[in-house]
């Protein structure tokens, strides 16, 4: 019987260990093309080439993106492509790169667009959230929008867990790309928000707490190994 509940646990911890080694950053909303971590290194959108169907509403100042984050660090960057269909056509900066602290919920908030982009109610997009979080190369994830002058971001969808920060790159680093792989196209034009910091308040320390958590379900498991 002993042997059995250690069994048990020990391919529980294994079962663990794996769901959390497996995530390396998801963008919550605006709502995601798709996601599929085995493929999330490959450009533009981690795989998800196909234009979603049910855009979704981002206005066209202020808006917010919400990310999970898999990695405790990581370099962000978001783009973003004009158009109905845009391929790889990401040559817009919203937000410049800058270094994300942290694991669990992370909100960018008041992103606004360029002002100098002829964008206007009813005019759809694409943004592309790239993190540098694989050692090879960059991680991508697309949302397709329609841009509209009346929502405004809700508290809802801007939430930071505890302890999760960011800071504006600097001196040889301001430049840098979100990915440390090259990609297509050349951004022309910048965001008008000057901070990367999110404006929600911190709201929920679950992800990070998750995370947190390898070291004691590594434990467990290591145990359980040497009891059998």
């Amino acid at each position: 019987m002993r042997s059995t509940s250690l069994t048990s646990l020990f391919l529980l911890s294994l079962s663990s260990l794996s769901t959390l080694a497996a995530a390396h950053f998801k963008l919550d909303f605006p709502a995601a093309r798709g996601f599929d971590e085995d493929n999330l290194v490959k450009f533009p959108c981690g795989g998800q080439n196909t234009v979603s169907s049910n855009r979704t509403a981002w206005p066209l100042s202020g808006g917010s993106i919400q990310l999970t984050m898999g990695h405790s660090q990581a370099k962000v960057q978001v783009l973003l492509a004009v158009g109905n269909d845009p391929s790889d056509n990401f040559n817009v900066v919203l937000r410049p790169t800058f270094q994300e602290m942290g694991l669990g919920n992370f909100c960018m908030g008041d992103v606004n667009v360029p002002a100098g982009l002829n964008i206007s109610e009813g005019t759809n997009a694409t943004i592309q959230v790239v993190t540098n979080g694989d050692p090879n190369g960059g991680l991508y994830n697309c949302a397709d929008i329609t841009f509209t002058s009346t929502d405004k971001a809700s508290p809802s969808q801007c939430l930071n867990g505890t302890g999760v920060t960011s800071t504006p790159l600097s001196g040889a680093n301001i430049n840098a790309n979100g990915s440390s792989s090259s990609s297509s196209g050349s951004t022309t034009s910048t965001g008008t928000g000057t901070s990367t910091s999110a404006t929600a308040s911190p709201t929920n320390a679950a992800g990070r707490i998750m995370w947190e958590g390898w070291g004691i379900i590594a434990g467990a498991a290591v145990g359980a190994a040497v009891l059998l």
